[in-house]
Protein backbone atom coordinates (compact mmCIF):
# COMPACT_ATOMS: atom_id res chain seq x y z
CA UNK A 1 0.00 0.00 0.00
CA UNK A 2 3.12 2.39 0.68
CA UNK A 3 4.30 1.89 -2.28
CA UNK A 4 1.07 2.43 -4.59
CA UNK A 5 0.19 5.88 -2.61
CA UNK A 6 4.02 7.09 -3.22
CA UNK A 7 3.63 6.32 -6.92
CA UNK A 8 -0.07 7.83 -7.01
CA UNK A 9 1.34 10.80 -4.84
CA UNK A 10 4.86 11.05 -8.08
CA UNK A 11 2.04 11.53 -10.59
CA UNK A 12 0.43 14.60 -8.65
CA UNK A 13 3.76 15.88 -8.20
CA UNK A 14 4.16 15.28 -11.77
CA UNK A 15 0.95 17.34 -12.17
CA UNK A 16 1.24 20.01 -10.09
CA UNK A 17 4.87 20.88 -9.96
CA UNK A 18 6.15 20.42 -13.44
CA UNK A 19 7.22 24.28 -14.31
CA UNK A 20 4.03 24.85 -16.68
CA UNK A 21 2.86 28.63 -16.64
CA UNK A 22 -0.61 29.31 -17.02
CA UNK A 23 -0.77 29.91 -21.00
CA UNK A 24 1.12 26.31 -21.39
CA UNK A 25 -1.29 24.78 -19.14
CA UNK A 26 -3.69 25.74 -21.04
CA UNK A 27 -2.92 24.43 -24.28
CA UNK A 28 -0.98 21.57 -22.96
CA UNK A 29 -4.09 19.73 -21.02
CA UNK A 30 -5.94 18.62 -24.05
CA UNK A 31 -8.80 16.25 -23.23
CA UNK A 32 -10.12 14.10 -20.98
CA UNK A 33 -11.98 11.51 -23.55
CA UNK A 34 -15.39 9.86 -21.97
CA UNK A 35 -16.14 6.92 -23.86
CA UNK A 36 -18.61 4.10 -23.72
CA UNK A 37 -18.53 0.48 -25.12
CA UNK A 38 -19.04 2.81 -28.24
CA UNK A 39 -16.43 5.04 -27.56
CA UNK A 40 -15.40 6.96 -30.55
CA UNK A 41 -17.95 8.53 -33.78
CA UNK A 42 -16.19 6.29 -36.53
CA UNK A 43 -16.69 7.82 -40.21
CA UNK A 44 -15.15 5.99 -42.90
CA UNK A 45 -15.73 6.32 -46.27
CA UNK A 46 -13.37 4.34 -49.23
CA UNK A 47 -14.01 5.79 -52.74
CA UNK A 48 -14.18 3.71 -55.42
CA UNK A 49 -11.19 1.32 -54.44
CA UNK A 50 -10.79 0.47 -51.06
CA UNK A 51 -7.38 0.28 -49.59
CA UNK A 52 -6.33 0.31 -46.58
CA UNK A 53 -4.55 3.47 -44.86
CA UNK A 54 -1.90 3.56 -42.52
CA UNK A 55 -1.72 4.15 -38.74
CA UNK A 56 -2.52 7.20 -37.26
CA UNK A 57 0.05 9.29 -36.36
CA UNK A 58 1.79 9.61 -33.39
CA UNK A 59 0.75 12.50 -31.22
CA UNK A 60 3.76 13.49 -28.92
CA UNK A 61 4.27 17.09 -27.35
CA UNK A 62 5.81 20.24 -28.36
CA UNK A 63 8.77 21.61 -26.46
CA UNK A 64 9.35 25.20 -26.30
CA UNK A 65 12.76 25.29 -26.62
CA UNK A 66 15.60 27.10 -29.21
CA UNK A 67 15.31 25.02 -32.31
CA UNK A 68 18.47 23.40 -33.73
CA UNK A 69 19.04 26.13 -35.68
CA UNK A 70 20.54 27.86 -32.70
CA UNK A 71 23.34 25.67 -32.38
CA UNK A 72 27.28 26.47 -32.17
CA UNK A 73 29.92 24.85 -34.29
CA UNK A 74 29.42 21.18 -35.63
CA UNK A 75 31.77 19.95 -33.10
CA UNK A 76 31.01 21.63 -30.05
CA UNK A 77 28.45 20.63 -27.35
CA UNK A 78 25.74 23.39 -27.45
CA UNK A 79 24.41 24.66 -24.47
CA UNK A 80 20.44 25.39 -24.53
CA UNK A 81 18.94 27.70 -22.09
CA UNK A 82 16.85 25.97 -19.52
CA UNK A 83 13.15 25.69 -21.09
CA UNK A 84 9.44 24.92 -19.09
CA UNK A 85 7.48 21.53 -20.31
CA UNK A 86 4.53 20.70 -22.12
CA UNK A 87 2.34 17.74 -21.43
CA UNK A 88 -0.33 15.79 -22.32
CA UNK A 89 -3.37 14.94 -19.78
CA UNK A 90 -5.08 11.89 -21.41
CA UNK A 91 -8.19 9.96 -19.67
CA UNK A 92 -10.34 7.19 -21.24
CA UNK A 93 -13.08 5.77 -19.53
CA UNK A 94 -16.30 3.09 -20.38
CA UNK A 95 -19.77 2.20 -19.09
CA UNK A 96 -18.25 -0.20 -17.04
CA UNK A 97 -16.84 2.34 -14.69
CA UNK A 98 -12.95 1.19 -16.19
CA UNK A 99 -10.96 4.15 -16.70
CA UNK A 100 -7.15 4.63 -18.32
CA UNK A 101 -5.50 8.19 -17.26
CA UNK A 102 -2.11 8.73 -19.17
CA UNK A 103 0.02 11.60 -18.53
CA UNK A 104 2.99 12.68 -21.06
CA UNK A 105 4.91 15.33 -19.92
CA UNK A 106 7.87 16.68 -22.81
CA UNK A 107 10.50 18.84 -21.64
CA UNK A 108 14.12 19.83 -21.81
CA UNK A 109 16.61 21.51 -19.87
CA UNK A 110 19.49 22.50 -21.07
CA UNK A 111 21.03 19.60 -23.83
CA UNK A 112 18.56 17.63 -22.57
CA UNK A 113 15.14 16.52 -23.51
CA UNK A 114 12.46 13.26 -22.27
CA UNK A 115 9.41 12.39 -23.06
CA UNK A 116 7.53 9.84 -20.93
CA UNK A 117 4.40 7.78 -21.07
CA UNK A 118 2.86 7.34 -17.43
CA UNK A 119 -0.13 5.19 -17.05
CA UNK A 120 -2.60 4.62 -14.07
CA UNK A 121 -5.88 2.04 -14.59
CA UNK A 122 -8.37 1.90 -12.32
CA UNK A 123 -12.20 1.48 -11.98
CA UNK A 124 -14.54 3.40 -10.35
CA UNK A 125 -18.47 3.00 -9.34
CA UNK A 126 -21.31 4.95 -7.97
CA UNK A 127 -23.89 2.93 -5.76
CA UNK A 128 -22.16 2.38 -3.73
CA UNK A 129 -18.97 4.94 -4.69
CA UNK A 130 -15.67 2.68 -4.81
CA UNK A 131 -12.61 3.81 -6.17
CA UNK A 132 -9.66 1.42 -7.24
CA UNK A 133 -6.59 1.75 -8.96
CA UNK A 134 -4.47 -1.09 -10.96
CA UNK A 135 -0.90 0.32 -10.37
CA UNK A 136 0.31 -3.97 -11.59
CA UNK A 137 2.05 -1.74 -14.22
CA UNK A 138 4.68 0.17 -11.91
CA UNK A 139 5.41 -3.15 -9.71
CA UNK A 140 8.38 -4.75 -10.19
CA UNK A 141 8.15 -8.10 -12.27
CA UNK A 142 8.22 -11.07 -10.42
CA UNK A 143 11.42 -13.28 -10.78
CA UNK A 144 11.18 -16.69 -12.70
CA UNK A 145 12.42 -20.01 -11.37
CA UNK A 146 15.64 -20.40 -12.50
CA UNK A 147 15.89 -17.26 -14.66
CA UNK A 148 19.30 -15.92 -14.17
CA UNK A 149 19.87 -12.77 -12.61
CA UNK A 150 21.39 -11.15 -16.01
CA UNK A 151 17.96 -12.15 -17.37
CA UNK A 152 16.46 -10.86 -15.02
CA UNK A 153 17.69 -7.40 -14.72
CA UNK A 154 17.22 -6.68 -18.18
CA UNK A 155 13.64 -7.47 -18.38
CA UNK A 156 12.93 -5.39 -15.46
CA UNK A 157 15.24 -2.75 -17.44
CA UNK A 158 12.78 -3.29 -20.80
CA UNK A 159 9.56 -2.79 -18.54
CA UNK A 160 10.30 0.45 -16.78
CA UNK A 161 12.01 1.56 -20.33
CA UNK A 162 8.45 1.33 -21.62
CA UNK A 163 7.63 4.54 -19.48
CA UNK A 164 9.89 6.22 -21.79
CA UNK A 165 9.14 7.64 -25.49
CA UNK A 166 12.26 9.18 -26.03
CA UNK A 167 15.60 10.71 -24.08
CA UNK A 168 17.95 13.17 -25.87
CA UNK A 169 21.12 14.25 -24.82
CA UNK A 170 22.83 17.13 -27.58
CA UNK A 171 22.21 17.14 -31.25
CA UNK A 172 23.51 15.27 -34.21
CA UNK A 173 27.56 15.43 -34.93
CA UNK A 174 28.41 17.14 -31.74
CA UNK A 175 31.02 16.04 -29.66
CA UNK A 176 28.90 13.43 -27.49
CA UNK A 177 25.16 12.67 -29.08
CA UNK A 178 22.87 10.36 -27.02
CA UNK A 179 19.15 9.64 -28.09
CA UNK A 180 17.01 6.77 -26.81
CA UNK A 181 13.63 6.09 -28.46
CA UNK A 182 11.73 4.95 -32.06
CA UNK A 183 15.13 5.98 -34.49
CA UNK A 184 14.13 9.13 -36.57
CA UNK A 185 16.05 10.33 -40.01
CA UNK A 186 19.45 8.65 -39.47
CA UNK A 187 21.91 8.74 -41.64
CA UNK A 188 25.56 6.86 -40.72
CA UNK A 189 28.78 8.53 -42.30
CA UNK A 190 27.74 9.41 -45.92
CA UNK A 191 24.66 7.35 -45.81
CA UNK A 192 26.56 3.84 -47.57
CA UNK A 193 24.10 1.68 -45.34
CA UNK A 194 21.79 4.00 -43.96
CA UNK A 195 20.61 6.69 -45.23
CA UNK A 196 18.00 8.72 -44.15
CA UNK A 197 16.23 5.96 -41.85
CA UNK A 198 12.95 5.84 -39.95
CA UNK A 199 11.92 3.20 -37.86
CA UNK A 200 8.61 2.54 -40.05
CA UNK A 201 8.07 -0.75 -38.77
CA UNK A 202 5.97 0.41 -36.01
CA UNK A 203 2.51 2.52 -35.51
CA UNK A 204 2.95 6.16 -35.29
CA UNK A 205 1.26 5.79 -31.80
CA UNK A 206 3.93 3.69 -30.92
CA UNK A 207 7.40 3.78 -29.21
CA UNK A 208 10.94 2.03 -29.57
CA UNK A 209 13.79 1.19 -27.80
CA UNK A 210 16.02 2.38 -30.11
CA UNK A 211 19.35 3.86 -29.40
CA UNK A 212 21.82 6.45 -32.12
CA UNK A 213 24.91 7.18 -29.85
CA UNK A 214 27.68 9.49 -31.49
CA UNK A 215 30.99 10.12 -29.98
CA UNK A 216 33.72 12.41 -30.05
CA UNK A 217 37.21 10.42 -29.47
CA UNK A 218 38.46 13.55 -27.90
CA UNK A 219 36.37 13.15 -25.31
CA UNK A 220 38.32 9.95 -24.54
CA UNK A 221 41.60 12.03 -25.08
CA UNK A 222 41.38 10.21 -28.46
CA UNK A 223 41.87 13.39 -30.87
CA UNK A 224 40.80 13.47 -34.50
CA UNK A 225 38.67 9.85 -34.09
CA UNK A 226 35.09 9.01 -33.90
CA UNK A 227 32.54 6.36 -33.10
CA UNK A 228 28.46 6.09 -33.54
CA UNK A 229 26.12 3.03 -32.72
CA UNK A 230 22.63 2.57 -34.04
CA UNK A 231 20.29 0.04 -33.50
CA UNK A 232 15.77 0.19 -33.77
CA UNK A 233 16.03 -1.92 -30.31
CA UNK A 234 18.12 -2.45 -28.12
CA UNK A 235 16.23 -5.99 -26.40
CA UNK A 236 15.30 -7.48 -30.15
CA UNK A 237 17.47 -5.65 -32.88
CA UNK A 238 16.66 -6.49 -36.42
CA UNK A 239 18.76 -4.06 -37.15
CA UNK A 240 22.01 -2.65 -35.45
CA UNK A 241 24.99 -0.94 -37.39
CA UNK A 242 28.40 1.04 -36.59
CA UNK A 243 30.90 3.25 -37.96
CA UNK A 244 34.11 4.08 -36.40
CA UNK A 245 36.86 6.80 -37.86
CA UNK A 246 39.83 8.12 -38.04
CA UNK A 247 42.05 10.97 -39.44
CA UNK A 248 45.25 8.98 -39.93
CA UNK A 249 47.25 11.98 -41.45
CA UNK A 250 46.14 14.60 -39.18
CA UNK A 251 49.92 15.01 -37.66
CA UNK A 252 51.27 15.68 -40.85
CA UNK A 253 49.97 18.93 -41.68
CA UNK A 254 52.82 19.47 -44.72
CA UNK A 255 50.69 17.29 -46.45
CA UNK A 256 48.09 19.58 -46.63
CA UNK A 257 44.73 19.24 -48.12
CA UNK A 258 45.57 15.05 -47.49
CA UNK A 259 46.50 15.86 -43.72
CA UNK A 260 42.25 15.81 -43.02
CA UNK A 261 41.73 12.46 -44.78
CA UNK A 262 38.85 10.59 -42.78
CA UNK A 263 39.40 7.03 -43.34
CA UNK A 264 36.27 4.82 -41.80
CA UNK A 265 34.58 1.27 -41.49
CA UNK A 266 30.96 0.59 -41.00
CA UNK A 267 29.26 -2.43 -40.42
CA UNK A 268 25.42 -3.41 -40.70
CA UNK A 269 23.54 -6.39 -39.88
CA UNK A 270 20.45 -8.18 -38.95
CA UNK A 271 21.20 -10.33 -35.80
CA UNK A 272 20.14 -13.60 -36.03
CA UNK A 273 16.27 -14.56 -35.71
CA UNK A 274 14.93 -17.36 -33.96
CA UNK A 275 14.42 -20.64 -35.80
CA UNK A 276 10.88 -20.19 -36.38
CA UNK A 277 11.27 -16.62 -38.40
CA UNK A 278 12.40 -15.74 -41.72
CA UNK A 279 15.77 -14.59 -42.21
CA UNK A 280 15.63 -10.70 -42.19
CA UNK A 281 18.66 -8.83 -43.25
CA UNK A 282 21.64 -8.83 -45.33
CA UNK A 283 25.46 -8.20 -43.71
CA UNK A 284 27.57 -5.75 -45.39
CA UNK A 285 30.89 -3.85 -44.41
CA UNK A 286 31.71 -0.14 -46.10
CA UNK A 287 35.36 1.25 -45.81
CA UNK A 288 35.09 4.94 -46.75
CA UNK A 289 37.99 7.50 -47.54
CA UNK A 290 36.40 11.28 -47.70
CA UNK A 291 38.13 14.61 -48.02
CA UNK A 292 36.74 18.30 -46.98
CA UNK A 293 36.08 20.40 -49.87
CA UNK A 294 34.41 23.40 -47.80
CA UNK A 295 34.63 23.69 -43.88
CA UNK A 296 33.31 26.35 -41.66
CA UNK A 297 31.18 26.57 -38.34
CA UNK A 298 27.96 26.28 -40.29
CA UNK A 299 28.98 23.85 -43.41
CA UNK A 300 31.09 20.51 -43.59
CA UNK A 301 31.17 19.17 -47.76
CA UNK A 302 33.02 15.95 -48.32
CA UNK A 303 33.70 14.25 -51.36
CA UNK A 304 33.64 10.51 -50.64
CA UNK A 305 34.77 7.03 -51.74
CA UNK A 306 33.60 3.11 -50.41
CA UNK A 307 34.11 0.26 -50.62
CA UNK A 308 30.92 -1.57 -50.44
CA UNK A 309 31.17 -5.52 -49.63
CA UNK A 310 27.89 -7.46 -48.89
CA UNK A 311 28.13 -11.04 -47.71
CA UNK A 312 25.70 -13.87 -48.60
CA UNK A 313 22.57 -15.20 -46.54
CA UNK A 314 20.25 -17.58 -46.88
CA UNK A 315 18.62 -16.65 -49.79
CA UNK A 316 21.55 -15.68 -51.82
CA UNK A 317 24.49 -17.49 -51.63
CA UNK A 318 26.66 -15.63 -53.47
CA UNK A 319 29.03 -12.23 -52.00
CA UNK A 320 28.23 -8.90 -53.98
CA UNK A 321 30.67 -6.17 -53.61
CA UNK A 322 30.34 -2.05 -55.52
CA UNK A 323 32.08 1.51 -55.62
CA UNK A 324 30.46 4.21 -54.55
CA UNK A 325 31.79 7.75 -55.29
CA UNK A 326 30.13 10.85 -53.88
CA UNK A 327 29.69 14.48 -52.04
CA UNK A 328 27.93 14.38 -48.80
CA UNK A 329 27.77 16.97 -46.14
CA UNK A 330 25.56 18.73 -43.12
CA UNK A 331 24.72 21.67 -41.78
CA UNK A 332 25.32 21.43 -37.93
CA UNK A 333 22.65 19.03 -36.99
CA UNK A 334 19.62 19.49 -38.74
CA UNK A 335 20.21 19.56 -42.40
CA UNK A 336 22.10 16.48 -44.22
CA UNK A 337 22.25 15.67 -47.98
CA UNK A 338 24.45 13.27 -50.01
CA UNK A 339 24.83 12.28 -54.10
CA UNK A 340 26.09 9.21 -55.03
CA UNK A 341 26.63 6.55 -57.88
CA UNK A 342 27.23 3.25 -56.95
CA UNK A 343 29.15 0.32 -59.82
CA UNK A 344 28.43 -3.26 -58.75
CA UNK A 345 31.84 -4.94 -59.24
CA UNK A 346 31.16 -8.45 -58.45
CA UNK A 347 28.21 -10.71 -57.30
CA UNK A 348 24.39 -9.84 -56.47
CA UNK A 349 24.74 -6.73 -54.79
CA UNK A 350 21.67 -4.95 -53.20
CA UNK A 351 21.35 -1.17 -52.90
CA UNK A 352 19.58 0.77 -50.17
CA UNK A 353 18.80 -2.64 -48.40
CA UNK A 354 18.35 -0.86 -45.25
CA UNK A 355 15.97 1.67 -45.96
CA UNK A 356 12.83 2.36 -43.82
CA UNK A 357 11.17 -0.49 -44.89
CA UNK A 358 13.29 -2.87 -44.82
CA UNK A 359 11.43 -4.61 -41.86
CA UNK A 360 8.11 -4.62 -44.22
CA UNK A 361 9.10 -4.91 -47.30
CA UNK A 362 8.15 -8.33 -49.75
CA UNK A 363 10.56 -10.24 -51.05
CA UNK A 364 9.80 -9.29 -54.71
CA UNK A 365 10.24 -5.77 -53.89
CA UNK A 366 13.79 -6.16 -52.40
CA UNK A 367 14.83 -7.98 -55.40
CA UNK A 368 14.18 -4.53 -57.46
CA UNK A 369 16.87 -3.03 -55.67
CA UNK A 370 19.69 -6.13 -56.94
CA UNK A 371 22.13 -4.09 -59.40
CA UNK A 372 23.12 -5.94 -62.30
CA UNK A 373 26.99 -6.01 -63.41
CA UNK A 374 27.35 -3.36 -66.04
CA UNK A 375 24.60 -0.97 -64.61
CA UNK A 376 25.56 2.43 -62.57
CA UNK A 377 23.24 3.36 -59.57
CA UNK A 378 22.48 7.44 -59.00
CA UNK A 379 20.93 8.05 -55.74
CA UNK A 380 20.27 11.51 -53.97
CA UNK A 381 19.07 12.38 -50.50
CA UNK A 382 18.40 15.71 -48.77
CA UNK A 383 16.82 15.39 -44.90
CA UNK A 384 15.77 18.17 -42.41
CA UNK A 385 15.67 17.00 -38.96
CA UNK A 386 14.99 19.33 -36.15
CA UNK A 387 14.09 16.99 -33.77
CA UNK A 388 13.70 19.43 -30.79
CA UNK A 389 10.90 20.82 -32.68
CA UNK A 390 9.15 17.24 -34.23
CA UNK A 391 9.98 17.76 -37.61
CA UNK A 392 11.54 16.03 -40.32
CA UNK A 393 11.76 16.50 -44.26
CA UNK A 394 13.01 14.20 -46.63
CA UNK A 395 13.04 13.54 -50.29
CA UNK A 396 14.96 10.73 -52.03
CA UNK A 397 15.77 10.37 -55.86
CA UNK A 398 17.05 7.26 -57.33
CA UNK A 399 17.80 6.14 -61.19
CA UNK A 400 19.56 3.16 -62.64
CA UNK A 401 22.11 3.63 -65.89
CA UNK A 402 22.46 0.74 -68.53
CA UNK A 403 24.34 1.39 -71.54
CA UNK A 404 23.71 5.29 -71.85
CA UNK A 405 19.58 5.04 -71.05
CA UNK A 406 18.44 5.92 -67.48
CA UNK A 407 15.76 3.78 -66.25
CA UNK A 408 13.94 2.62 -63.13
CA UNK A 409 13.28 6.26 -61.77
CA UNK A 410 11.77 6.60 -58.21
CA UNK A 411 11.15 9.90 -56.62
CA UNK A 412 9.62 9.96 -52.50
CA UNK A 413 9.56 13.10 -50.60
CA UNK A 414 8.18 13.11 -46.74
CA UNK A 415 6.95 15.36 -44.34
CA UNK A 416 6.55 14.47 -40.75
CA UNK A 417 5.30 16.18 -37.81
CA UNK A 418 5.58 14.78 -34.40
CA UNK A 419 5.14 17.43 -31.95
CA UNK A 420 2.01 19.78 -32.05
CA UNK A 421 2.03 23.05 -34.90
CA UNK A 422 -1.09 24.87 -34.60
CA UNK A 423 -3.98 22.54 -35.18
CA UNK A 424 -1.96 19.51 -36.28
CA UNK A 425 -0.99 17.26 -33.00
CA UNK A 426 1.10 14.58 -35.46
CA UNK A 427 1.07 14.87 -39.14
CA UNK A 428 3.37 12.19 -41.90
CA UNK A 429 2.63 12.67 -45.72
CA UNK A 430 4.04 10.85 -48.16
CA UNK A 431 4.45 11.61 -51.94
CA UNK A 432 5.75 9.02 -53.96
CA UNK A 433 6.05 9.19 -58.02
CA UNK A 434 5.80 5.73 -59.96
CA UNK A 435 7.64 5.32 -63.00
CA UNK A 436 5.97 2.09 -65.06
CA UNK A 437 8.22 0.86 -67.80
CA UNK A 438 5.73 1.03 -70.55
CA UNK A 439 5.25 4.89 -70.23
CA UNK A 440 8.76 5.57 -70.74
CA UNK A 441 8.21 9.11 -69.09
CA UNK A 442 11.42 11.17 -68.17
CA UNK A 443 12.33 11.93 -65.10
CA UNK A 444 12.01 15.56 -64.67
CA UNK A 445 8.92 15.30 -67.02
CA UNK A 446 7.71 12.98 -64.74
CA UNK A 447 7.64 15.13 -61.95
CA UNK A 448 5.48 18.47 -63.54
CA UNK A 449 2.54 15.64 -63.77
CA UNK A 450 -0.06 13.73 -60.85
CA UNK A 451 0.39 10.71 -63.32
CA UNK A 452 1.34 7.81 -61.30
CA UNK A 453 1.80 9.62 -58.18
CA UNK A 454 0.65 8.18 -54.67
CA UNK A 455 -0.44 10.21 -51.75
CA UNK A 456 -0.54 8.97 -48.62
CA UNK A 457 -1.52 11.00 -45.42
CA UNK A 458 -1.45 10.16 -41.54
CA UNK A 459 -2.69 12.75 -39.34
CA UNK A 460 -4.12 14.14 -35.75
CA UNK A 461 -6.24 17.38 -35.91
CA UNK A 462 -7.10 18.69 -32.67
CA UNK A 463 -10.06 21.85 -33.07
CA UNK A 464 -11.65 21.76 -29.15
CA UNK A 465 -13.63 20.03 -28.36
CA UNK A 466 -12.78 17.81 -31.59
CA UNK A 467 -9.59 15.29 -32.22
CA UNK A 468 -9.72 13.82 -35.77
CA UNK A 469 -7.76 11.29 -36.66
CA UNK A 470 -7.37 11.00 -40.32
CA UNK A 471 -6.14 8.28 -42.54
CA UNK A 472 -5.94 9.37 -46.33
CA UNK A 473 -4.31 8.28 -49.58
CA UNK A 474 -4.69 9.10 -53.39
CA UNK A 475 -3.80 7.42 -55.93
CA UNK A 476 -3.36 8.90 -59.33
CA UNK A 477 -3.33 6.74 -62.50
CA UNK A 478 -1.81 6.96 -65.73
CA UNK A 479 -4.55 9.50 -66.99
CA UNK A 480 -4.29 11.36 -63.50
CA UNK A 481 -7.65 10.07 -62.38
CA UNK A 482 -7.32 9.91 -58.66
CA UNK A 483 -8.77 7.07 -56.46
CA UNK A 484 -9.29 7.73 -53.39
CA UNK A 485 -8.85 5.89 -50.00
CA UNK A 486 -9.80 7.97 -45.91
CA UNK A 487 -10.61 7.04 -42.83
CA UNK A 488 -11.52 9.18 -39.97
CA UNK A 489 -11.90 8.50 -36.40
CA UNK A 490 -13.73 11.67 -34.61
CA UNK A 491 -13.55 11.85 -31.14
CA UNK A 492 -15.20 14.10 -28.35
CA UNK A 493 -13.57 15.66 -25.60
CA UNK A 494 -14.76 17.59 -22.16
CA UNK A 495 -11.25 19.58 -21.66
Amino acid sequence: MLCRACLLFFLVLLTVLLPLSAEELSSSVQQVQIMNDATATEESSTLPQNEESTGSPDGLLDSSTPSDLEQTTPGDTTYYPPSTSDSLLEGVASSDGSFSVSYKPDFSVGNLSLQLDLKIKGKATFDPFNLTLDFSPWEIPQREDEENFEDYALRIARHYGSFIRSIQWGQRYESLYIRYGKLMGITLGDGALLNGYFDYSIGYRESRPGLDVMLDGTLLNIPNAGFEFVTNDLYEPTLRAWRIYAHPLYEYPQLSLFSKLEVGLSHASSPYQEENQAPLGKEMISLDFSLPLYESNFLSLDVFTDFLLQFPDTQNKQFGSALRYGLWGHTRSFFVFNTSLTIPTFGSFYTNYYSSDFETREPEETEKLRLELGTIHLDGMMGLNITRRGLYLSTHMESNLTNGDFHDYSFVANARIDKPFMYIVSLDLQYEKLYPMNTEEGFFEGLKTLRNVVLSSTTVIKVKPYSFDIGLRVHFDENAEPTYSLDTLVKISIL
